[in-house]
């Protein structure tokens, strides 16, 4: 009889098919199919099979080898395939509040297939969709159904020219007329027009778009959204005052048509004003739940911190992709060996290992941080949507935006270097286009960039500790926080004061050695080891490693031309692999 769950599995998860890489895969220590059902869950599973299986069936999806779609041919095909999943439904408005990662996993299945589709997808519903729901009310929620029917296609307005990540800047107007109870939308200059807005440059019909806000008198109430419709629907000609297009080929991303957009005196109705932050009376009288106006535009940006826990989603499948790639090349890729006659997989070579495990450690890490943090999102989200304007729902957004912000740069940044050292670990192989590195490389590298530049990003979260730490030094007050990422702080003190005291680099790989600093540093517990290592016959100590763990090319613990031993790395690689 089989085993519980075996026949579920494997329907579920069928067999790799047979090849080059099934010895590997006899020797692995744990079963696969458990650690994907524990990674990602049944249901989970289920879903991604379900996409997978749409697009290879659908003749829209196929790919040519080797066609080269001119730049008008490929936005087009993304357009249409991104029509084609709303018809598929896979996700409805009732399936992303009752799970919610599935928007998530959906968006990394489209960018396992192609991240231009993937962007185009998310703008339009997790950005532009999130945006009207978020910051809208009652008055806008029919814009949802419209949005996921694809009536409409939407776009996130927020950069300007010459004003990116200063949003306090943007210089795009709304002024209020009570005579007519209309907003005039203007763009001062041409510096002041939106710019690398995707979705805006051919197919949008509809942008939230952030404006300075001025009441009758000329007093200004800082930055607001508004949803305008700027083509329409039918024709997709501009709308009436819309000077609207495309900002050309960019270095990836390309199926994505990023544009522009100059606002000429155009007049939309007074509920066009997205306005749970902050709303105005037909007579022109401002009023706002938020009595701090850092506290409203806080909360007025909060659909950015979706853009960002998505880019995190973005660049973790980017760094699966590239590390999936090179480890799988590094076992039949062969060269060098024992003996003329046998040559081992460069996978067995230990600086292969060091080059590739840390991401592979990496991405596990940052995929479950990832998914965490869009569920901490989502409870923000259905408290705003709730009317909660408590202490501690405050405290959580404070705390998101900080989460999101790092998060997003640690992701991105990751990827990035994880992407480049997977393609130079494939040698000269790696620089095929075929293999999709190059491609990865080219569209994960705005990551770094939209949404936030990562160095401004890493800013907002210090300043963010940097104020927890200012209250605690002024009134005494403990570093708490709703998803106790500061918490630790607490002991920042002693953790400052701690030291790596040991004497031997056995001590350092000693789970149970104390760890702290000793004068002189690690160079000095390297030097000593190494005085105590050098062995007084030609004979190099045994390795401390068991057997069974041993590369086989663990003779590389010793030098070529001298016996004295190096530092082995097989203990290095096995704590590797349990982290």
């Amino acid at each position: 009889m089989a085993p519980p769950g075996e026949g579920r599995d494997a329907a579920l998860l069928p067999e790799f098919p047979r090849g080059p890489l099934d010895t590997y895969r006899a020797r692995a220590s744990f079963s696969w199919k458990e650690l994907a059902l524990f990674a990602e869950g049944e249901d989970m599973l289920r879903f991604k099979k379900t996409i997978y299986s749409a697009l290879e069936n659908d003749p829209l999806f196929a790919r040519s080898p080797g066609a080269h779609l001119s730049l008008e041919k490929y936005r087009e095909l993304n357009f249409l395939r991104c029509k084609r999943i709303f018809e598929y439904d896979f996700l409805s408005v009732g399936g992303m509040f009752e799970n919610p990662l599935k928007v998530s996993t959906l968006t990394q299945c489209l960018g396992m297939y192609d991240w231009s589709l993937a962007a185009k997808y998310l703008l339009h519903t997790l950005v532009f969709g999130s945006a009207v729901f978020s910051s809208g009310s009652e008055r806008h929620f029919a814009y949802i159904q419209k949005i996921f029917s694809m009536e409409i296609f939407g776009c996130f307005a927020l950069t300007e020219l010459s004003h990116g990540s200063n949003a306090k800047a943007i210089r795009t107007t709304a002024h209020y007329n009570p005579a007519t109870e209309e907003f005039i939308i203007h763009s001062p200059d041409f510096e002041a027009a939106k710019f690398w807005i995707g979705n805006m440059g051919k197919t949008a019909t509809h942008a939230v778009v952030f404006a300075q806000l001025y009441v009758p008198g000329g007093q200004c109430h800082g930055l607001h959204a508004f949803i305008i419709q700027i083509r329409d629907p039918k024709t997709l000609l501009p709308m009436p005052g819309v000077m609207v297009g495309d900002i050309g080929k960019k270095l990836g991303l390309n199926g994505l048509d990023n544009g522009f957009a100059v606002f000429h005196k155009v007049r939309v109705p007074r509920q066009s004003l997205l306005n749970r932050m902050g709303d105005i009376t037909p007579e022109g009288t401002y009023v706002s739940p938020f009595k701090d106006a850092r506290q409203r535009l806080g909360a007025s940006l909060g659909s950015l911190s979706w853009g960002r826990v998505a880019i995190m989603g973005m660049a973790v499948a980017n760094l699966k992709l590239a590390v999936s790639i090179a480890v799988r090349f590094s076992a039949t890729r062969r060269q060098f060996g024992p003996t003329e006659d046998e040559e081992i997989p460069v996978l067995e070579y230990q600086t292969q290992q060091w080059r590739l495990l840390p991401y592979l450690a990496a991405a596990y890490a940052l995929d479950h941080f990832s998914k965490s943090l869009f569920l901490d999102l989502v409870e923000f989200q259905r408290g705003l949507a709730a009317g909660d304007r408590s202490a501690r729902q405050a405290e959580l957004g404070r705390e998101i935006h900080a989460l999101a912000s790092a998060g997003k740069s640690l992701a991105s940044w990751t990827a990035q270097q994880g992407i480049q050292e997977c393609r130079e670990a494939c040698g000269g192989h790696g620089y095929l286009a075929v293999n999709r590195l190059g491609v990865l490389r080219d569209d994960n590298d705005p990551n770094s960039t939209y949404e936030g530049d990562n160095n401004v990003l890493l800013q907002q979260t210090s300043n963010y500790l940097l104020g927890l730490l200012a209250c605690r030094v002024q009134d005494g007050a403990c570093f708490r926080s709703p998803l106790k990422s500061v918490d630790f702080l607490d002991s920042y003190p002693s953790i400052l004061d701690q030291r790596f005291e040991v004497s031997s680099v056995a001590d350092c790989l000693d789970s149970a050695a104390p760890r702290c600093f000793p004068p002189g540093g690690l160079g000095e517990i390297h030097r000593k080891s190494r005085a105590r290592a050098v062995p007084t016959s030609s004979v190099p100590p045994a390795c401390p490693m068991p057997s069974s763990h041993h590369s086989p090319i663990c003779q590389l613990c010793v030098t070529e031309n001298s016996l004295k031993p190096q530092p082995c790395l097989c203990l290095a690689f096995a704590s590797l692999c349990v982290w």
